[in-house]
């Protein structure tokens, strides 16, 4: 399993980037995925989304600070769990988190060609959130990242 985790300290309020992060935003703003649909379940939401016509079903749960989400069936990934938490502070804080293995015989190889990709999403959710709520604003110092050394 390979994790990638990044983390940017910005400057608009937690609580104004809070308001944009629900479930269809989070996946509009990875800007990879043709949602298909997305609705309101009892603990969080369902999503369908689709990447090359391969269809996946993504689960939300809401947390206190954002959202963490799973591809339950469908598409290339034996296994997908994502996060998007965003911190109070003296600036805010935004991390996105992916932890995936590929459901192949060959994951150890995929996992890690993988990484550039999965890591350019959660680019993307970051940048296009803080682009929602702040317009050109941009990050302080760019991401801190983290991943498993690889």
């Amino acid at each position: 399993m390979r994790e990638i985790e990044l983390s940017y300290t910005v400057e608009p309020p937690a609580e104004q980037l809070r308001e944009r992060l629900t479930p269809h935003s989070i996946l509009e703003y990875a800007d990879v995925y043709e949602i298909r649909s997305c609705e309101s379940t009892g603990d969080g939401a369902e999503a369908t989304v689709a990447i090359d016509d391969t269809e996946m079903t993504v689960r939300f749960s809401e947390l206190e600070n954002g959202y963490e989400y799973r591809f339950v069936d469908g598409g290339m990934f034996e296994e997908r769990y994502s996060r998007v938490i965003v911190e109070d502070g003296e600036e805010a804080r935004v991390t996105a988190t992916a932890r995936y293995t590929f459901d192949s015989i060959w994951s150890f190889v995929l996992d890690r060609l993988g990484a550039k990709t999965v890591r350019r999403e959660l680019e993307l959710t970051i940048t296009n959130l803080l682009e929602d709520v702040a317009g050109s604003e941009t990050v302080d110092d760019g991401p801190e990242t983290m991943d498993d050394g690889d």
